[in-house]
């Protein structure tokens, strides 16, 4: 009889593994995206879990301290499964250059080889080769359910110039050219003077999508997207969809967005989207500078007129990247803010490693001289308060466990909203007090109301008119922040700063 149980068991387990493993033999990542389903958690591999022995920040290998590669990367892919994460974003995975270099190890975004992985992110006591490290890796997201993007840096680093300098633009004097003012990269020669594109480079991108789909990835995001020309992304986004249908794009761009000034043909947000870019950043990077209700509503407008048009597209969640302050650095309440709008706005969420937990990224060792670099900089650079991309530092978290609960308790909420925050209409509420925003989320006959207070210094009341013509089944509170009440139909709302409130609702049958 134990034998017989046992025999069930094994075979029981064989299928559900089977089962799993057919789940993700088709990439789903793009229909998902259009469809506000993912739930994306952006990370450095280099530090993701970076072994920091001494506790001084800085993970030094000359000293047998271990840096972040993909196979010590999957002993965490279970905290972000237990967290309700379907997506990672990782930063980019490629070579990085080592000359004009910002920081000890050199920027993520200084890209020295475009269809390369970086050998520095492979454990060097496995026999695996660093493809084969970063195809294991993705095949261990996705027997967790986590699908893969991959970052391409925009530009590449000056070392290039050693192996292809055919690949830069040049200015008349012949030099390679500074974008913006991005010191540690140069600007790669897209389209030639004629207006077609420049094959060789087009190719090393081609050569990219084909290295991402032979390790198993899901998808790219796009580092600067607007900096080159909308034929060029068309270009690499109908190869990508030749080999995979649901490969996904994702442009690092936004409305407000204009296209860097580069001497070389660029494309704003909506070329990007109309080359076939799935979604986009969108102005949620600005939020902290919104002064009204229209300043979000602005956010989604183009989703909206696209999607009249047949043009399913989508945003991501971009109120925390590697690209702005920790959130925890604005108020203490903020955060808890951003947890719920990213739970209940037409959008795709996303979170930044160490977000969970309440790093503020001040790391002790910034514009400090280093004992030993990797590059031609002496110095630990970092951005205040922003994920270190530019030196071998610690694994991104804080301390803060009631942070990383209240995160799971918010994407657990998105998902039993369901279809009413993924596929309801949207609509911002009028309010008493121009600090709180409100906005309405609908689908059928239920609906949620989010009202967020903007204010990150002083608690907020407001009168939210909504309900006088609806007979309501019930009204619930499904967060437990402020004070929420059913006054002559309008919804009275006292929120504490930076906090938000979520009420869901039944319209009564007639």
């Amino acid at each position: 009889m134990k034998k017989k149980l046992l025999t069930a068991v094994i075979a029981s387990a064989i299928l559900a593994s089977c089962a799993a493993a057919r789940e993700y033999e088709k990439n789903d990542l793009r229909t998902m995206f259009l469809n506000n389903k993912a739930v994306i958690y952006q990370l450095n591999i280099r530090s993701f879990n970076a072994v920091d022995s001494n506790g001084n920040e800085i993970v030094e290998p000359y000293k047998g301290e271990k840096t972040g590669n993909f196979l010590n990367a999957t002993e965490r892919l279970d905290e972000l499964k237990d967290m309700g994460i379907n997506t990672i974003h990782l930063l980019p995975i490629t070579p990085v250059g080592k000359k004009n270099a910002l920081g000890t190890a050199g920027s993520l975004y200084a890209m020295k080889e475009i269809a390369a992985i970086n050998p520095e992110l492979a454990d060097k006591t496995s026999a695996l080769t660093p493809k084969q490290q970063a195809k294991k890796f993705i095949r261990e997201c996705h027997k967790r359910g986590i699908r893969v993007i991959v970052d391409i840096p925009a530009c590449v680093s000056p070392d290039i110039e050693e192996i292809h300098p055919e690949f830069l633009l040049r200015d008349n004097a012949g030099k390679s050219i500074i974008p913006v003012d991005w010191s540690d990269v140069r600007l790669l020669k897209i389209v030639n003077e004629d207006g077609s594109l420049y094959e060789p480079v087009v190719n090393e991108h081609k050569k990219f999508v084909d290295m991402l789909i032979e390790i198993g990835a899901d998808g790219i995001r796009a580092d600067v997207a607007p900096i080159k020309p909308q034929k060029f992304w068309t270009e690499i986004i109908n190869y990508a969809r030749s080999k995979d249908p649901e490969f996904m794009f994702l442009a690092e761009t936004a409305e407000a967005w204009a296209p860097p000034e580069v001497p070389s043909p660029t494309a704003n947000y909506k070329k990007l989207l109309a080359a076939g870019f799935d979604g986009y950043y969108g102005n949620c990077l600005n939020f902290l500078n919104f002064k009204s209700s229209k300043d979000l509503e602005k956010v989604f407008a183009h989703i909206k007129y696209l999607s009249k048009r047949g043009q399913k597209k989508s945003v991501i969640g971009c109120f925390d990247t590697h690209d702005l302050k920790s959130a925890y650095t604005v108020s203490k309440n903020y955060p808890q803010a951003i947890m719920y709008m990213n739970a209940t706005l037409p959008l795709n969420p996303y979170y930044v490693d160490g977000f969970a937990t309440g790093d503020k990224y001040d790391y002790s060792y910034s514009g400090k001289k280093a004992e030993k670099t990797y590059t031609d900089c002496d110095t630990y650079f970092t951005h205040k308060n922003q994920l270190d991309i530019f030196n071998y530092s610690r694994k991104p978290g804080g301390k803060n466990i009631e942070a990383l609960n209240m995160l799971k308790n918010s994407i657990s909420l998105r998902e039993k909203l369901g279809d009413i925050v993924t596929k309801g209409s949207f609509k911002i509420l009028k309010t008493s007090d121009d600090k709180i925003f409100a906005y309405e989320r609908k689908y059928k006959k239920e609906g949620v109301i989010v009202a967020v207070n903007t204010d990150q210094k002083h608690s907020t009341y407001s009168v939210i008119k909504v309900f006088p013509k609806r007979k309501l089944k019930y009204y619930q509170v499904l967060t437990s922040f402020g004070e929420c009440d059913d006054a002559r139909g309008n919804l009275i709302v006292n929120l504490p700063a930076g906090k938000a409130a979520v009420i869901r609702y039944e319209i009564r049958k007639k």
